[in-house]
Order: structure tokens, then C-alpha cells, then sequence
């Protein structure tokens, strides 16, 4: 690969001057599971695929390990299929030999779609607030419980194929229905959103930390094993126990009760709700057992 790398760039629009910003090749995602997430191609040769060893990783089960390949040149961004399962196709029509890719084309590999457009800072930055806007909840703005089961359906198959363990935690607010009652929803709202303040902080980089509806939390994992899954649920449930909601003129304290889930991998199990639902089993066994305590499960074969 070279050090300095060439593309065509769109001539700017009349009046701007020579510090307008530098507009970069990028594919933006219309059709999947991660709609509007922009990817800049900053290479001189990009491998797009399911593989984790490609450049642009994309988890869905209609595209193949290494499905296709963007090359900048000279004259332009050049894609090329890599003897997929199902193809790769530009404005739908099927690529069989390189492509050369013109502003505003329409990239399909298997069943997802991309756009590509030279975007300035200003533009991407654009399209990742609305990303983020669709990905957020809109109280707490940790993730909601919709990219956590899209982000949850490719770590199970990635799971399955590596083996390096998936842990899911879920955990809600005991009696919060009083907080509402009695202080008012304002007061509810608050606590809700400083507690996923303060829970977010416990994550890895690597985790990822969702409102997974009303009251309730949850944690997925990569990596690790139960007894560390184990370990975080814990410390979530300590640091809340600890800590005091200053709302106006209250002192608010709350706990929460956690179900913990973890499975090991492979091929076992054939649907990432089976780690769900252990964790809600374990969450209400943490309820029944007179909240404000962590219950935790291994998930097997026999669990379906």
C-alpha cells in the first residue's frame, strides 16, 4: 500500500474557498441493520465481509467471509466480488468483473445496501447524530433495547464460531413504581437517567450497556466467563446500593435485583433469546428471593 492516497474528488461548489473541507470516500449504510452508519474507505485497498480478518466487517448471514473488494486507483474507487455466495451488485447489476464507483451508487452484498458518497466532516458528523439518535435512548442516551438485540444477534453468531463467551446481564429497579408514586415521574425520570450515568462508567470499552425497557438495564458481554460476569453484576448492584439521587430537595436511594446469563460458545444453542430469557429467569429468581441481590446461570443445550 502507498503512503499518500489518491482519489477523484467532486469539484467544489462555486464560492468556496480554498479551506472548505476535504471531502473523503465513504460507504453509508441504506439497507440493515446499522442504517446511516458512515464508513470512511482510508485505504488504498478495502475487503468487505463477515470475517473479522476483513477491513469492513459486516455480521450478517448473506455475506460471505470475504465478500468483496474496493481498490483506490488512479481513476477512481474499483469494486470487485470475491467469489461471494451471493453476489456483489452496483445499482443492481451484478459485478463480474471491477466496477468503478461513481458518487451517489447503490453497493449490495447479499442483503445489505450502501451509498457511496464523498462526505466533508460536517456530513458525517450529521449522520452520526441521526445514527445516534436512532440508536439512543432518548432519556437515559445510553443504547436501547433495539441495537442491543441487533449488536446481541452478531455477537451470538461470533460466539458461536469462536468460542470466546457472551455473557448478558439484566437488572431493574426494585419497587420503582413507588419513586413514581410518590415523588412524581419527574423525580422517576431522574433517577433513571443519573443511574445510567453511573452504571455506564462499570462497562469495558468492548461492552456494550443498553436501557432495555421502563426500568430495566441490561449488560452484553464479549468475552470473559460467568464468574466475571458475575463479578460486574455485583459491583452494579453495590454502586447503586451506595448512592444517593440529590433531586431538588430529596435524597432518593434505590437498589436493583440482576440475572445473570453466560454461554460458553459453539454450537449448542441456536437463537441469542435463550441467554435472554436465563437472564430474565434469573432476574425474577433475584426478585423472589427478595430483590436487591444478583442470581446468575450457565446457558446449555438443554436450557432450549
Amino acid at each position: 500500500m502507498t503512503e499518500n492516497t489518491q482519489y477523484s474528488i467532486p469539484e467544489k461548489p462555486k464560492g468556496e474557498g480554498d479551506d472548505a473541507q476535504e471531502k473523503r470516500p465513504c460507504l453509508i449504510m441504506i439497507k440493515g441493520d446499522f442504517i446511516g452508519q458512515v464508513y470512511e474507505l482510508t485505504g488504498d485497498v478495502t475487503l468487505i465481509g463477515r470475517s473479522d480478518e476483513v477491513d469492513l466487517v459486516v455480521s450478517d448471514v448473506s455475506i460471505s467471509r470475504r465478500h468483496a473488494m474496493i481498490v483506490n486507483r488512479v481513476d477512481g474507487f474499483h469494486v470487485s466480488d470475491l467469489a461471494s455466495t451471493n453476489g456483489t451488485f452496483v445499482n443492481k447489476s451484478v459485478v463480474n468483473s471491477p466496477h468503478v464507483l461513481k458518487e451517489g451508487d447503490k453497493l449490495t452484498l447479499g442483503n445489505i445496501t450502501f451509498k457511496f458518497r464523498y462526505y466533508d466532516e460536517d456530513d458525517t458528523k450529521y449522520h452520526l447524530m441521526l445514527r445516534n439518535m436512532a440508536i439512543k435512548d432518548g432519556l437515559t442516551r445510553v443504547y436501547n433495547k433495539r441495537y442491543l438485540e441487533e449488536a446481541l444477534e452478531k455477537e451470538f453468531d461470533y460466539n458461536r464460531r469462536n468460542l470466546a463467551g457472551l455473557g448478558f446481564i439484566l437488572f431493574d429497579i426494585d419497587h420503582f413504581k413507588e419513586v413514581n408514586d410518590t415523588h412524581g415521574h419527574p423525580a422517576g425520570d431522574y433517577v433513571l437517567k443519573h443511574l445510567a450515568g453511573l452504571i455506564e462508567q462499570e462497562a469495558r470499552g468492548y461492552d456494550l450497556f443498553a436501557r432495555y425497557g421502563g426500568e430495566e438495564f441490561a449488560f452484553m458481554l464479549r468475552g470473559g466467563s460467568l464468574e466475571s460476569a458475575v463479578a460486574l453484576a455485583e459491583r452494579v448492584r453495590r454502586t447503586v446500593e451506595r448512592h444517593v439521587f440529590e433531586y431538588e430537595d430529596l435524597r432518593l436511594q434505590v437498589t436493583i435485583s440482576v440475572g445473570v446469563a453466560f454461554w460458553a460458545g459453539g454450537d449448542d444453542l441456536t437463537r441469542p433469546n435463550q441467554l435472554i430469557d436465563t437472564a430474565d429467569q434469573q432476574l425474577y429468581d433475584a426478585k423472589q428471593s427478595g430483590r436487591n441481590c444478583v442470581r446468575f446461570a450457565e446457558v446449555l443445550a438443554s436450557g432450549d
